[in-house]
């Protein structure tokens, strides 16, 4: 099961997040005190992917290039309401962004961009002969 680490500043928009990817077959584990050591929990948890919210406490950039420097390969993906978050997440060193308010089918677009879509097991029918 693929590890996507969240830090959302809104509980509510997390819990819609986390049970939306839990119902795609993701563990989703949640950086919920900002304080809380990002780069330990990301080598604890080992995520495929982490989503920001990007101008929490005005330190995500700041995260995500301290993460990055650590984990390079590690996708980071900004959440923002800002509306020049297109032109600026690069800027901050994320690899995508998605801009609030979002639909669920947007959130999907960009997990699968970097996590290939999750295998769910399909049961055999099974024959029965009389």
């Amino acid at each position: 099961m693929e590890t996507i680490l969240i830090q959302e500043s809104d509980d509510a928009i997390l819990d819609i997040i986390s049970i939306a990817l839990e119902m795609e077959g993701y563990h989703v584990c949640s950086l919920s005190d900002p304080h809380e050591n990002a780069l330990e929990m990301v080598r604890r948890h080992r995520p495929r992917l982490v989503l920001l919210d990007c101008w929490l406490l005005n330190h995500s950039g700041q995260l995500c290039h301290w993460i990055k420097s650590h984990f390079p390969r590690l996708p980071l993906v900004a959440f923002s309401s800002d509306p020049r978050i297109a032109d600026e997440y690069r800027l901050l060193a994320f690899d995508d962004y998605l801009k609030k308010p979002f639909n669920l089918e947007e959130l999907y677009a960009v997990v699968k961009k970097f996590i290939p879509p999750v295998r769910r097991r399909r049961h055999k029918a099974v024959r029965l002969s009389c």
